[in-house]
């Protein structure tokens, strides 16, 4: 049987800039950049509108505007789980992000050392190894494209 799971992304942009956040990696333990991101929670979320704004707020203390959709993507893993990650473009609302306390990142099952806006042209000397997934990676390349599309495709999420 397949386990499927709703994950939400989110681009936050400020101007021309993108705030990443860096986060230690499950696996191999090292920090890697990576977009905000978490799974949609049925518990604590009316919809993936809220997952996003509670994602940003918990990892990086930052209130945002959803502006867009960028893409969907899907990963299929070996024991049958399907991973739907929903991709979105925000615009910063609050100008000041913050670190979350170790505190509240070991309750969220966090562990990000640093949040940080990027250039466009900081983000193009990046690679593959410089983010905690692949997803994260191509979402930051799609956005350097000007990639997205209408919001009003996510209408079925809400």
């Amino acid at each position: 049987m397949s386990k499927i799971s709703l994950k939400v992304g989110v681009l936050v942009v400020h101007g021309d800039k993108l705030l990443l956040i860096k986060e230690r990696h499950a696996k191999n333990k090292e920090y890697c950049w990576n977009i905000i991101k978490g799974t949609f929670n049925s518990k604590k979320d009316k919809d993936i509108f809220m997952t996003v704004h509670r994602e940003a707020l918990e990892e990086a203390g930052i209130k945002m505007s959803i502006k867009s959709f960028l893409d969907v993507m899907i990963k299929n893993r070996e024991d049958h789980h399907t991973t739907v990650q929903l991709n979105l473009i925000a615009n910063l609302v609050s100008k000041k992000f913050k670190l979350p306390s170790r505190k509240k990142q070991l309750k969220e099952d966090e562990d990000i050392c640093e949040i940080k806006f990027f250039t466009k042209n900081e983000l193009k000397k990046m690679g593959k190894g410089d983010f905690i997934t692949e997803r994260a990676f191509v979402a930051t390349r799609e956005w350097l494209k000007g990639k997205k599309s209408n919001i009003s495709l996510l209408k079925f999420f809400q």
